[in-house]
């Protein structure tokens, strides 16, 4: 595969599920309690895209979502914070999907999901080569389209070509078990994507089993003998690991006094790592951008949904400048 050479400015292209977020904005024991849902924009890869945007990178959204209402209505929404849409595709006759959220006290999401996310992935084959084209920028990906054939055929495809042409590639995991046949089947193909990836972020529940190490200091640094230079690993509360080189450099959280919805904090520090590595920062240098990274997930687990909480785009992009050193 190809070295990187991503240089300041570049893009940034987010491949993966779109979906409307359905969010009872009250803490409830499980979904059969909520009383109402207030729609977000959803789908980790749209999270890390308008994350992205808001910390000032240039972004593209590949993938889609139904061609109805709802369908465009995300891909407004999703326009609205700055991410193109020029190849997010509204597939004829599709449903857009939704996922009801419940929240519990301590701000811990459960989902249910309706309709098929992934499947408009299937879509995005032909929109892959020119989104990859021109000067060397950021890939990042997820396993929702790792799913099926289609959608994990295109999504391998555009992490292989993204190395081939000198792309970071970014891969966040995201792991549902609960969507696959089998755990062995979910961690077997998630590591083809993980091989493919220059740098993986992840939570700690997902490092160990992905590196097949116990421990969370082992993890990350066992997920780069897997294939990635480097690693984020996210502990909750406890702040972030990052490995590379060999080495691993403990990364401070950003106190909390009450987590009021936890969804969408880990998009947030994907999101903030690519936008960093978009602005030309050398990877193994990322430390810093997780410090960042870390102050805006706190910020998202303040308030309800994915996105809201993030903070302006002018203060989080002199804030990830003033970390980058510029």
């Amino acid at each position: 595969m190809g070295t990187t050479s991503v240089g300041p400015g570049a893009k940034v292209v987010c491949l993966g599920e779109a979906l409307v977020d359905l969010v009872c904005e009250e803490p409830v024991a499980g979904l059969g309690e909520a009383s109402a849902f207030v729609p977000r924009v959803g789908g980790s890869l749209v999270n890390i895209a308008v994350c992205a945007a808001r910390f000032g990178a240039r972004v593209e959204m590949l993938g889609g979502a139904g061609d109805d209402e709802w369908g465009r209505w995300l891909r407004d929404r999703v326009r609205g914070e700055g991410v193109g849409t020029e190849r997010f595709v509204l597939v004829p006759g599709g449903g857009t999907s939704h996922a009801f959220v419940a929240v519990s006290d301590h701000g811990e999401p459960a989902f249910a999901f309706y309709g098929d996310p992934k499947r408009p992935a299937a879509y995005a084959d032909a929109d892959i080569e020119p989104a990859l084209a021109g000067p060397p920028g950021v890939l990042v990906v997820g396993s929702d389209t790792l799913i099926g054939e289609r959608e994990r055929e295109v999504t391998l495809g555009a992490a292989d070509l993204a190395r081939e042409r000198g792309w970071e590639v970014v891969c966040d995991p995201n792991l549902r078990p609960n969507r696959w046949a089998s755990e062995e089947e979910m961690l077997a193909t998630v590591r083809e994507l993980v091989a493919r990836a220059t740098l993986v972020k992840c939570n700690h529940t997902e490092a160990m089993p992905l590196a097949g190490r116990e421990g969370e200091r082992e993890a990350a640094l066992g997920l780069l003998e897997r294939g990635p230079r480097a690693a984020a690993v996210t502990l909750g509360a406890r702040g972030a690991l990052f490995a590379g080189d060999g080495s691993l450099t403990e990364v401070p959280p950003t106190p909390v006094d009450h987590v009021v919805d936890a969804t969408g904090a880990g998009d947030c520090v994907a999101g903030v790592i690519a936008a960093a590595l978009a602005a030309g920062c050398p990877r193994e240098r990322l430390a810093p951008a997780l410090e960042v990274a870390m102050e805006a997930a706190a910020g998202v687990v303040r308030t309800w949904g994915a996105t809201e909480g993030l903070p302006p785009a002018e203060r989080a992009r002199a804030r990830l400048a003033e970390a980058l050193g510029g």
